[in-house]
This record gives structure tokens, sequence and C-alpha cells, in this order.
């Protein structure tokens, strides 16, 4: 928010900006990566630095991967990589101040799916995460979704950039 000047006037405004910025950073990777990159409906007017995720994603529709009941549960998930079939890859929730439990039941949901599952938070939330992926309900998919911090995914989003603009690479 800095960068661009912003002054927040609530707590609302920090959360709704760090939430597009992080679900941006995903779709950039997932770009980089060559995997088609989705955002939900509900976010795509969402700013990642000055454009809204809509214009950075590959896609605003999601593919028909499943049956409606699975596409429909897929349809909120924050970020989703597909590859070159047009089946999911990789399921992203940014959990910036949202109940991280909810998340890992919609994971739940698509399980089913040879897919990899991120909860992306603030590393102060992994405490958090963990006591939910404890829990026996989700004994199961404990092994399947992963934490991911904030600057995990900046570190990444920064090697990833790096490599794309190395040109002398064999």
């Amino acid at each position: 928010m800095d960068k661009f000047d912003i002054v927040s006037k609530n707590n609302t405004d920090d959360s709704i900006f760090t939430h597009g910025y992080y679900q941006g950073l995903i779709i950039q990777i997932g770009n980089m990566k060559h995997y088609s990159t989705y955002v939900p409906a509900q976010d795509q007017h969402r700013k990642f630095l000055d454009k809204p995720l809509a214009d950075i994603c590959s896609s605003v529709i999601l593919p028909d991967f499943s049956y409606d009941e699975l596409t429909n549960r897929a349809r909120t998930v924050d970020v989703i990589w597909f590859n070159e079939r047009k089946m999911p890859n990789s399921f992203f929730e940014v959990e910036h101040t949202t109940d991280i439990q909810n998340s890992v039941a919609k994971f739940c949901d698509l399980s089913d799916f040879y897919s990899r599952f991120y909860i992306v938070a603030p590393q102060n939330r992994k405490e958090q995460f963990l006591k939910v992926m404890n829990r026996s309900a989700f004994k199961d998919m404990k092994d399947r979704i992963k934490f991911s911090s904030y600057e995990t995914i900046c570190e990444e989003y920064e090697m990833m950039c790096r490599l794309q603009t190395k040109t002398d690479m064999i």
C-alpha cells in the first residue's frame, strides 16, 4: 500500500489489498511456470499492484474439469493453476485474517483430484494452521495440504522473475 501511496482507512482496506496482492503473486508465479491460472469472479476486480487480477490471470472462466458440484466448490478457491489438459494442478487459499478451517474443509471436498493444496498466510498464522491440520476430521488430508508463508511466496516470485530475465541460460 505504501508503494502506491494508498492510505488505509481501516483494517479491512489493508486486508483486501493484501489478499489481492498475494493472489496476484501466486497468479504470476503460475503464469511463469506455464500453468493456466484462474481467479474467482468475486476477486477479479481486486488489484495486483496497478492491475485487476482478471487482467493477469489466464482465464476468468473455470474449466469444466469435473461434475458440477465439484467445479462449483472449486469456483471460490482464491487461485487455481491448471495443467495443459485443463485439470487442476494446485489450489491456493490466501488466509490473511479469515478462518483457515473453512479453506481446509473446501480442500477436503476437492481431495479426489491429484492436486496440490496450499494455505498461504502470514508466518504468524502457521501455528493456527497446524492446530487445524491436527484435528481428526482432517487426518486424511494432513500430508496433502501445505502451508506457505507470504515471505516464501515473495521469495519464489522474485526467484522466478530473476530466472525470466536470464538470457544466457541454456
